[in-house]
């Protein structure tokens, strides 16, 4: 199944394998968060398919692009439901530096969020690395609430990470 939602300019649509060279991109113009999931400023593309493959093997997961003027500025990761505990999470949202602080993050989330609530979803869930208190700020002002804490594989790293949800 392939998603799509496009709202001010705003497009979020499935990021096909062809476009993992931009999404690599993305992820090395955010060195602190590859140090935080990888231990290291870059990640290669080879790395970046293989995350790519293993998560495809999910029924409900699906890899999204997030496009402003037909370029992709974001990507993103959801599960509609995990098949851990049947819940709906955003595995990864995370936005180009250079169009950092412009709303894009919170707009793209908030496309996700009304897409979750259109699904009669009641709650969205997303795991945070406990050193990240930029992401932390980032999900607290859109509603977010920790629920737990636990030690977990992120990456390369396995740390400590705060489960946080927002009820919808």
């Amino acid at each position: 199944m392939s998603l799509s939602f496009y709202q001010d300019q705003l497009l979020i649509n499935s990021l096909e394998q062809q476009e993992l060279p931009r999404a690599v991109e993305i992820y090395n113009r955010n060195p602190n968060y590859n140090v935080l999931t990888n231990g290291e400023p870059t990640l290669t593309l080879a790395e970046l398919s293989r995350e790519y493959e293993d998560a495809n093997q999910y029924p409900t997961g699906h890899w999204l692009a997030i496009r402003y003027e037909d370029k992709i500025i974001g990507i993103s990761h959801i599960l509609l439901e995990n098949p851990n505990d049947q819940k709906p999470w955003i595995g990864l949202l995370l936005i180009d530096s250079s169009y950092q602080g412009k709303g894009y993050g919170k707009k793209a989330y908030l496309m996700l969020e009304e897409y979750f609530r259109s699904l009669d979803k009641k709650t969205v869930h997303i795991g945070v690395i406990t050193s990240n208190q930029r992401a932390l700020d980032f999900w607290g002002k859109l509603g977010f609430e920790q629920y737990r804490q636990v030690t977990a594989s992120v990456g390369k790293l396995t740390q400590p990470v705060l489960c946080m949800a927002k009820f919808l």
